[in-house]
């Protein structure tokens, strides 16, 4: 709801507080991992979940920011797709020529672990067989992150 007090859409619940996007090219998979971090914040320690971010083909990151919160220990093949094919119709609707970045998070992950390697190569496969470029993938856990791969 706008009121004078809070121009622009405000909303209760996690998205309300989320960080601004950076207001240059994020062109090095260290800096999408800074982003991701900020992004995910607090839910670090929370439930399993997918982060996803759209950078356009000049390293500008679209204002779309999809937490998939809850996901399951194992990716499904079909359902990981659906949500490609939804990035890839974003992209080339908004942002042709972009690309995706993806964090996995959970609390005690933030490295490769079999969680990790499991949902990126659910995430590599999906998006290869669609043809949407990935900028990086990284782990974010409540304690450490790391770039899984560009």
């Amino acid at each position: 709801m706008n009121t004078p007090e809070t121009p622009g859409w405000a909303a209760p619940g996690p998205d309300d507080d989320l960080p601004a996007l950076p207001a240059h090219p994020v062109r090095d998979v260290d800096e999408i991992l800074d982003v991701m971090i900020s992004l995910v914040g607090p839910e670090r320690a929370g439930p399993p979940a997918l982060w996803i971010v759209l950078i356009d083909a000049g390293g500008m990151m679209l204002p779309v920011v999809l937490p998939l919160v809850g996901i399951p220990l194992q990716p499904d093949p079909a359902h990981v797709r659906q949500v490609v094919v939804a990035m890839a119709d974003i992209l080339a609707h908004d942002a042709p020529g972009g690309s995706i970045a993806v964090a996995i998070v959970r609390a005690a992950g933030g490295d490769r672990g079999a969680f990790e390697r499991s949902w990126e190569h659910a995430l590599r496969t999906a998006t290869a067989d669609q043809g949407v470029a990935v900028s990086a993938v990284v782990a974010v856990g409540e304690h450490r992150a790391r770039v899984l791969a560009p």
